[in-house]
């Protein structure tokens, strides 16, 4: 057995599907082979990421590179699609404890704070995809999604890769869905994995969000604790849920695996408040493994009624 040749090929896996923000974008049928076959004719840059992919870049390597910039990496293909991967280096806001004693020069200090906190902009390596799946006409974006980083940043870095889609010629896309319905589905299905956080609206104007904590290996589903269901009891209309974290924990071989999703709108409405809040991409966490990514995304499929429940 090629132990090297395992753990790549296992970290690849990773890199495709391992916490991402992904946002879909519809793509005719018609068109879907023909998207395929451009990803495929992509050729990697030339650059140092390319050459160290798919291991991260050292730290002295990622000292030496320009913050922001996106480098096509790799071209990959399973049994589940083909996607192009890219690499770019980002800066994330680190904050970190300053001891007294590092800063003997100002001993005044000790008597304004009890600590100081200093911020500083670490470089880290993020992969993002473009992935067009044999079995789903949704073009999509996915861009890495370490912990801390901002939601600005991550919308810009998929409004870059769009560009980039669009400039390459891989595919003429315009707005990406809107997934807010599935919050809904994921709600109301309780077959449907475990809930463990919601935020929602309720006719008395009030804003709720309630989380439930897990207790070794066992989570009570949200949408069946007694609080949650007293309080829905005690209202003349339905909650408005527009915020939900759903999972779907598993064991398998000894292992324990818990692919989840987080959807999330800024609000309970839309423009003007009259019509339903956009969700323009989905939270993809803890997916390990291809097919933890690919179950997570079909379930998505049905509850925003993109795809025929089986």
């Amino acid at each position: 057995m090629n132990v090297q040749g395992k753990l790549e090929d296992s970290l690849k896996e990773h890199i495709l599907c391992g916490g991402k923000f992904t946002k879909l974008y519809p793509i005719d049928e018609a068109h879907k082979e023909l998207v395929q076959t451009r990803i495929a004719a992509l050729s990697p840059n030339e650059c140092v990421a390319a050459e160290t992919y798919p291991l991260l870049l050292s730290d002295e390597q990622l000292s030496a590179q320009k913050s922001g910039k996106i480098d096509l990496v790799s071209v990959e293909k399973n049994d589940d699609g083909i996607g192009a991967v890219f690499s770019s280096v980002f800066k994330m806001r680190v904050r970190e404890e300053i001891d007294f004693n590092d800063l003997a020069e100002f001993e005044n200090l000790r008597e304004s704070f009890d600590e100081i906190i200093g911020l500083k902009f670490k470089p880290v390596q993020l992969f993002h995809v473009v992935w067009m799946p044999h079995f789903r006409p949704q073009l999509e974006i996915r861009a890495d999604c370490p912990r801390g980083i901002k939601e600005a940043d991550i919308h810009s870095i998929h409004s870059v890769l769009k560009a980039m889609i669009i400039d390459l010629g891989l595919a003429n896309i315009d707005q990406s869905i809107n997934l807010f319905p599935a919050v809904k589905g994921f709600y109301e299905d309780k077959r449907d994995g475990l809930v463990s956080e919601i935020t929602f609206s309720t006719v008395t104007s009030a804003i709720k969000h309630e989380k439930m904590l897990r207790r070794g290996v066992v989570m009570v589903d949200q949408r069946e604790e007694a609080y949650h269901l007293a309080g829905k009891d005690a209202l003349d209309e339905d909650i408005r849920v527009f915020k939900i974290t759903v999972e779907w924990p598993k064991v398998e071989d000894s292992f324990n695996f818990c692919p989840s999703l987080s959807l999330a709108a800024s609000g309970p409405s839309g423009a003007e408040g009259n019509r339903d809040p956009r969700i323009s991409g989905v939270l993809i966490e803890n997916c390990f493994r291809a097919i933890d990514y690919e179950f997570v995304i079909d379930r998505l499929g049905i509850q925003a009624r993109l795809a025929p429940e089986e």
